[in-house]
């Protein structure tokens, strides 16, 4: 047993966990045994025993509520994948363990999908064409239910737990007892042996099944020939000493909707064509996964999180997505209308994700192809925090008839103080928008590899539009650039409330809209008095003013979606160039954040894709 790689770190203190409760009505039994047989895993030389043990819980629960159902077998290495996604540790690519909570989560968000849609540590090839679909649609079947964490070092609440729900999750540190575990003549299962604890020891994870009066009765991940047929007795003794964490749970119910996206091979339709998202966040944020390329730092593809992306995942969208949009609008060889959108930098993952559901929708039914750019800056809690540090026991006392100047000297003060750590963020930030079309094997980069392939559908007979809010216009900038030099052009170019500098812009887009490589480019900006009233935290005028006054170089750097650094300049005064001031008839916002989610901007810019 020495190969077995025993990885599993603790889960973390989270006041968010629901313990579990047991009931009091019916005391728990001298002993118990589960007497569904289940399915003896082996694990082999991974480190995927999370995975493993989740699907032995799995694997009793759907036996539990579909008596007919024995021969299912949940994909333990699809689990570990999702335990990896969530863990304790994110940002690790190789097979290097994980935790019980990683991998409940991973189920919480993704469901559990067969063992035979995913075989091993690999992942496999997305295939929603395949006639009964792939682990992405199947998974959606075996949704978690409730779930509770129990008290480790309970023994009490876990017999309780047995009784009532069948089965426990569990982890444990592994010591050498464990490999050889010992039986008499007289016992039922063989016992593991608790042997002292080696530094050099790591976790485990197991399912228990029952217990006597002597321990725990566990099923583990080692093959049939590991204790009594895969089964052991693990002492009381020895979990008390060495547990790790529990947890308890119950499938979720499998509803018509459920059914439904299980069956959609990609965005569903109703009768008149029109894009139909579940409300549900879970399920939500299924439906719009395929249309995502989250990235991490330097623009590569994450590996961790509710959006996770992989060079497979791009092939599928500009291949199978778009063929299935192609197919559905009756395009043929007419040209299809796709959008690359990259959200701003005021933004993380839930609010993108948010914004992307709107933008997903209005695009689609237009018949727009959408590709969202997630690129997770989020650095709006980051300025906010700084600035009101960095205000902290600054401000004089108000006096009447001084509350503009103090204003004035509030915002001059902040700027100067909060300069030195916003440069740094706001420098990071950019190299990131740039990395994401520069950078080898970035998200941008492989976009374009697979858009280009032989099987894409999104190599010839396409109308490239980009879509930038706030620094998605940096991000939309270096994309312009990069891609024109291998050999894109773009129909239209649109951003809201750009923070990209009017040197960058000019720079890349304009010099691609004099040379007819971007065909028309359209802006929508706050007026400056609106944007004079606009705030950041406690900053009383809008991020773009920030930016400019303290987190670029040099004093009053001019950004592009600053309407005075914008409508007088008669470089932009072209036939192909049109802004639009807000709030007006085009554009309503009133915020610099407002603009991804006011409907009159999202209508317009649709208007000027389809012109």
């Amino acid at each position: 047993m020495k190969s077995k790689k025993n990885n599993v770190v603790p889960d973390k203190i989270d006041i968010r966990d629901r313990m579990y409760q047991p009931a009091v009505t019916t005391a728990p039994g001298k002993s118990f045994i589960q007497k569904t047989k289940l399915p003896i895993l082996n694990q082999k030389e991974t480190s995927a025993c999370t995975g493993f043990a989740l699907a032995t819980v799995v694997n009793f629960l759907v036996r539990k509520i579909d008596p007919a159902n024995q021969t299912f077998t949940a994909s333990p290495f699809m689990l570990y994948s999702m335990a990896r996604r969530y863990d304790e540790f994110p940002g690790y690519k190789k097979d290097e363990g994980s935790s019980l909570r990683g991998a409940i989560k991973g189920w919480h968000k993704h469901g559990a999908c067969e063992n035979r849609f995913w075989k091993s540590l690999e992942m496999p090839k997305p295939d929603i064409n395949a006639e009964d679909g792939d682990w992405w649609l199947n998974s959606v079947n075996h949704p978690l239910g409730a779930y509770y964490r129990v008290e480790p070092k309970s023994i009490e609440d876990m017999h309780c737990a047995i009784n009532d729900l069948g089965v426990l999750y569990a982890s444990a540190i592994c010591h050498a007892g464990w490999d050889h575990p010992r039986k008499s003549k007289d016992d039922a299962y063989a016992k593991i042996p608790n042997t002292k604890v080696k530094e050099s020891d790591g976790g485990h994870a197991f399912v228990i099944i029952g217990y006597n009066q002597t321990g725990f009765i566990i099923q583990n991940s080692w093959g049939k020939t590991w204790g009594t047929d895969g089964l052991a007795v693990l002492t009381y003794e020895d979990w008390q000493q060495n547990a790790m964490d529990c947890w308890v749970a119950q499938i979720g119910v499998t509803t018509d909707l459920h059914l439904t996206i299980a069956k959609s091979s990609t965005l569903r339709v109703d009768s008149h064509k029109k894009v139909a998202i579940a409300t549900d966040p879970i399920l939500k944020k299924r439906e719009l996964d395929p249309f995502i390329i989250d990235m991490e730092n330097n623009g590569m593809l994450s590996n961790s999180g509710e959006y996770r992306t992989t060079e497979m995942d791009i092939e599928a969208l500009v291949s199978q997505h778009a063929g299935i949009a192609r197919q559905r609008w009756g395009l043929k060889n007419k040209p299809m209308d796709v959008a690359i959108y990259a959200h701003g930098g005021l933004v993380g993952e839930k609010s993108a994700a948010d914004s992307y559901a709107l933008w997903c929708k209005k695009l689609y039914d237009a018949q727009i192809f959408p590709i969202m750019l997630m690129w997770e800056t989020d650095i709006f809690n980051t300025v906010k925090n700084m600035i009101e540090d960095t205000l902290l026991g600054q401000e004089p006392r108000a006096t009447a008839g001084f509350l503009d100047r103090i204003i004035n000297w509030k915002d001059e003060r902040l700027e100067r103080l909060a300069a030195p750590l916003g440069l740094k963020i706001w420098k990071e930030m950019k190299e990131n928008a740039k990395a994401i079309s520069y950078q080898k094997n970035s998200g941008g980069q492989l976009l374009y590899k697979w858009a280009t392939a032989t099987k894409s559908e999104l190599k010839s007979h396409v109308n490239i539009h980009l879509i930038g809010h706030s620094a998605g216009s940096i991000v939309h900038s270096h994309l312009v650039e990069k891609m024109i030099s291998l050999g894109w052009n773009f129909k239209t170019v649109q951003f809201m409330a750009p923070a990209v500098t009017n040197d960058l812009f000019d720079a890349t887009i304009l010099k691609a809209i004099n040379s007819k490589k971007v065909g028309n480019y359209y802006q929508y900006h706050l007026s400056d008095e609106v944007e004079l009233k606009d705030n950041c935290s406690i900053y009383s005028k809008s991020l773009l003013y920030l930016v400019s006054n303290s987190f670029e170089p040099g004093r009053k750097t001019p950004l592009l979606g600053m309407e005075k650094y914008f409508k007088d300049e008669a470089k932009y005064k072209l036939s192909t160039i049109k802004s639009f001031s807000s709030p007006g008839a085009s554009t309503k916002s009133t915020s610099h954040g407002g603009f991804d989610n006011d409907v009159t901007t999202i209508e317009t810019i649709i208007k000027n894709i389809k012109r």
